[in-house]
């Protein structure tokens, strides 16, 4: 019989958003029902303080707000110079019925009943993700974003303080892009445990100065693109003793690349997918 190797971890990305509008609670909720191990978010820091899920900075995307009367100019349409009040009356859950980014309406994955509730749906709050997180046995990624000179050192102290309060026993990692987020953060809350992401572009650095990079962190993973991702480098990664959490996973034989690879885990939209493959290659190992 051949050894068994362990299967990476399924970490829905922005909620399962290909079930879902990314980052609301209806993409939490669809992550759960599809067996994640955990649900990844992304944060911004409101005009007046307040942490909100959302991935971009601007909300055009995702919300109603360009044909919402009583909104600021354009030029105002993103979450730093709206209050939490203004982004809360926005529709974040409309627009998926319409773009369909996945294919799941037009397939049939997604029924009109769940579209229909998708309408109204909220833009949530870090605060509010946190608590339902707490109560749903679910893992947690808290992604810190780049305020695009906006105050950087604002959001991780609000964020700091939002999971301290949350209480979630060691389901919550922490990542982000901008290493110095990353700094501070783990300056307010040493006993959060924090993932360095990297894009493509990043990855092309030497592997012994990614490691420096993680090891200056104190950083317990390295969150790469599979863009950039060559064959050992996560054995390399592990054996530097650094976990490795592969976005975004969305390809059948790239969750099974990066299982026999020995990824810790793998950000997809498709949890059910990536949940349904993995087990497969651990049956077929067996």
């Amino acid at each position: 019989m051949r050894k068994i190797f362990a299967l990476p971890e399924v970490w829905a990305h922005r909620g399962a958003r290909s079930a879902a509008p990314e980052n609301t609670m209806a993409a939490a909720r669809a992550a759960l029902a599809q067996g994640a191990h955990g649900w990844e978010l992304d944060v911004h820091l409101t005009l007046d303080g307040e942490v909100v899920v959302t991935h971009d900075h601007g909300l055009r995307r995702v919300t109603d707000i360009a044909s919402r009367p009583g909104m600021p100019s354009r030029r105002h349409h993103v979450v730093n110079r709206l209050t939490l009040d203004q982004i809360r009356s926005l529709d974040a859950g409309s627009w998926f019925a319409r773009r369909d980014p996945f294919g799941t309406v037009a397939g049939g994955e997604v029924d009109a009943g769940q579209l229909a509730a998708f309408v109204g749906e909220t833009i949530p709050s870090l605060a509010e993700a946190l608590v339902w997180t707490q109560g749903s046995g679910l893992a947690v990624n808290v992604e810190i974003k780049d305020m695009l000179g906006g105050d950087d050192a604002g959001l991780v102290y609000a964020v700091a303080g939002l999971i301290r309060a949350a209480r979630l026993d060691g389901r919550v990692l922490v990542s982000s892009f901008r290493q110095k987020s990353l700094e501070l953060f783990r300056e307010l809350c040493p006993e959060v445990p924090v993932g360095l992401l990297l894009d493509e572009k990043a990855l092309a650095a030497s592997t012994q100065g990614i490691v420096a990079r993680l090891r200056s962190l104190e950083a317990v993973a390295v969150h790469p693109s599979l863009k950039g991702l060559f064959p050992g480098r996560i054995a390399s990664f592990a054996e530097a003793g650094f976990e490795t959490n592969v976005y975004t996973v969305n390809r059948e034989e790239d969750m099974l690349w990066l299982a026999h690879e020995g990824a810790a885990g793998i950000i997809t939209d498709f949890p059910a997918r990536a949940k349904a493959v993995l087990e497969a290659c651990k049956q077929e190992e067996k």
